[in-house]
């Protein structure tokens, strides 16, 4: 054997050296990403989610999306499909509080929350509980039809937009929308929730979303749409390219990234994106939700949003002070991400959620909102009386086939009384108000005598909604005109989520209802509130980065330097939240609104923007 040169064993001893630098770093990572690892943090992540639902379960009445309950139904499934422990009679007890209402209330269905949002309370709320394995009902079904029944004709869905990033993007609603039509949608149904599907996927592909959020909803609805993975691919690999070095994504370009845009991202790609957990981009994701973990299973992501614009503070058991909210939704996201990196179970346990069902509820009732006009008729003929009433809710045959005006009109030819109020003192002509499509049905019942305000002693419909309150809130203007022709206030307000009441003109803001809007002022409504106390249009445009409403109010008399009781003018509320851009101070600035004004506490504009570290904006405020 020929001996090796003194200069081959100095090579060999180099290579052998610095060999270590090489693998260590390989193993490293292997361990980094070990299931043990991932389970782990897993688990103490959705413990740490479970005493914060349990905290808000027995504080709170919200059970939306700003709060605990419907996003933890992610986590929870996620949980079981990985095989991963959990406190299932928390679990349990989060389940049937969050969700029981909505699945078992057909006053939830047919009034509302007459007066939320439709995509971001009902649809999310059925999608959450299609994840949990809340059975079918006709219940379920007339929340899919009111879901249906509020999408607007491109195919998106309505929302007041105003809690960036997780309440803010028309991507995420349009895709809870359509998802809870394929969910919960009754077979009777199906051709027209197909047609709706297909819109809302058309609306989905035909847009550019801007964010994080935007992005990841665009992929999880078109997967839900049925579009092939290759059309899908190209939003995919423009998600993936917008990580960081880090490993995560930012909610906004130039923002540091961050757990729920990262893990949200994750899941997404993985899921509709087709993107493996294997892949270098996954796994660099997951990495950085495993570093960002604290040691007691949190994960802390800072707010974009002042205490104002949030809904009302409470201690929910997780930690991070006015950043809980965000951050108990990012652990969520971030919960279902690592448990998309573990071997899924065969066959997972599910809560046992048979008795989340509806009481009693007649059998005519599904024949009035899903069967047709032949089998309404053969009901009326067998005897069915057409001012039946349901024993719960006080529903009308009438009030249950809104917007059907063949239906509708068969009923009043049949003796229906066209101003039978239910429980929640609802007309027929109420129900009506809340659907775009319900036009001819609303023409109808007015020239068959229906009133738009309660007899004597009657009491006014809950939150005190007008029909032309719920007009603007759900976007139909062609009827507002006749509506005013008939004696309806412009200007008279509704309680909104249990807050200080609101007039139509600042709803149509709040919805981003451009013609609504434009079609008020033409008939007179005040472009300004005269109670100071109250919100103003521009300023509810103004918080959900509503442009055009805005520039729209501003052309119809606007005051862009009225400062509420706070003392806060417009100009300050835009300051306050960062939507990506400055198009809004721009406008605002265009329009006359003053840099100089200082609110009750002594700040402006320029102030609130340093206060919140938006950067972007501070240039404008200060030339």
């Amino acid at each position: 054997m020929k001996r090796l040169s003194r200069r081959a064993w100095t090579l060999i001893l180099v290579v052998l050296c610095t060999l270590p630098n090489f693998i260590l770093p390989l193993g490293a990572a292997d361990q980094a990403l070990a299931p043990a690892r991932i389970r782990d943090a897993a688990t103490r992540g959705y413990a740490a989610i479970q005493v914060a639902q349990k905290a808000s379960r027995t504080s709170q009445t919200c059970t939306g999306t700003c709060h605990l309950q419907i996003y933890g139904a992610f986590a929870y499934r996620s949980m079981l499909d990985g095989g991963l422990r959990l406190d299932d009679a928390v679990a349990r007890a989060d389940a049937v509080r969050a969700f029981r209402r909505t699945v078992t209330s057909l006053s939830a269905a047919v009034e509302g929350n007459s007066l939320g949002e439709i995509a971001m309370n009902e649809a999310f709320s059925l999608v959450a509980s299609h994840a949990i394995g809340v059975p079918r009902s006709v219940v379920t079904a007339a929340v899919a039809r009111a879901v249906a029944l509020k999408q607007h004709p491109a195919g998106d869905w309505p929302a007041l937009g105003e809690r960036p990033p997780s309440n803010h993007s028309p991507f995420t609603f349009t895709a809870l929308g359509l998802r809870s039509l394929q969910v919960y949608g009754h077979p009777r149904q199906k051709e027209d929730l197909d047609r709706r599907v297909g819109r809302a996927r058309d609306w989905l592909q035909s847009h550019v979303a801007a964010d994080t959020e935007g992005r990841s909803y665009q992929l999880l609805g078109l997967a839900w749409a049925g579009v092939p993975s290759d059309a899908i691919a190209p939003l995919a690999k423009a998600l993936a390219a917008t990580q960081r070095d880090d490993g995560g994504w930012n909610s906004l370009d130039g923002r540091e990234s961050d757990v729920y845009s990262t893990a949200q991202a994750l899941v997404s790609l993985n899921q509709a994106g087709n993107v493996p957990v294997t892949d270098p981009v996954w796994r660099r994701g997951l990495e950085f939700l495993l570093r960002s973990q604290a040691a007691d299973g949190t994960w802390h992501v800072k707010t974009r949003l002042p205490p104002w614009v949030s809904p009302p503070f409470f201690e929910s058991g997780y930690p991070y002070g006015r950043d809980q909210f965000i951050s108990v939704a990012a652990a969520n996201w971030s919960v279902q991400a690592l448990a998309l990196a573990l071997e899924p179970v065969a066959a997972p346990p599910r809560l046992p959620l048979s008795d989340i069902q509806p009481a009693v509820i007649e059998p005519w009732v599904e024949t009035a909102m899903f069967g047709s006009l032949d089998e309404l008729r053969t009901l009326l003929d067998g005897g069915l009386d057409a001012n039946a009433a349901t024993k719960a809710e006080g529903f009308t045959p009438l009030m249950l086939v809104v917007p059907d005006v063949a239906k509708v009109q068969l009923l009043l030819d049949r003796g229906a009384d066209v101003n039978a109020r239910s429980r929640g003192r609802f007309s027929a002509l109420l129900i009506a108000a809340q659907y775009r499509e319900a036009t001819a049905v609303i023409r109808t019942l007015l020239a068959r005598g229906a009133r738009l305000a309660p007899a004597a002693g009657e009491g006014r419909a809950a939150a005190g909604a007008s029909a032309t309150f719920l007009a603007a809130q759900t976007g139909n203007a062609e009827i507002l005109p006749e509506l005013r022709k008939a004696g309806d206030a412009l200007d008279a307000p509704a309680i909104m989520f249990g807050a200080s009441p609101v007039p139509p003109l600042l709803v149509a803001a709040a919805f981003n209802h451009l013609e609504v809007a434009r079609t008020l002022l033409e008939l007179g409504a005040k472009a300004d509130p005269a109670d100071a106390g109250h919100d103003s249009p521009l300023v509810s445009a103004v918080l959900a980065n509503h442009l055009e409403f805005a520039r729209l109010v501003i052309e119809w008399g606007a005051d862009v330097n009225r400062a509420d009781e706070k003392g806060m003018t417009p100009l300050m509320y835009a300051a306050v939240a960062d939507f990506g851009d400055s198009k809004m101070i721009d406008l605002l600035l265009a329009s006359g609104a003053g840099t100089t004004v200082r609110d009750k506490s002594g700040l402006s504009a320029a102030d609130y923007a340093h206060r919140y570290g938006h950067s972007r904006l501070i240039p404008k405020l200060t030339h």
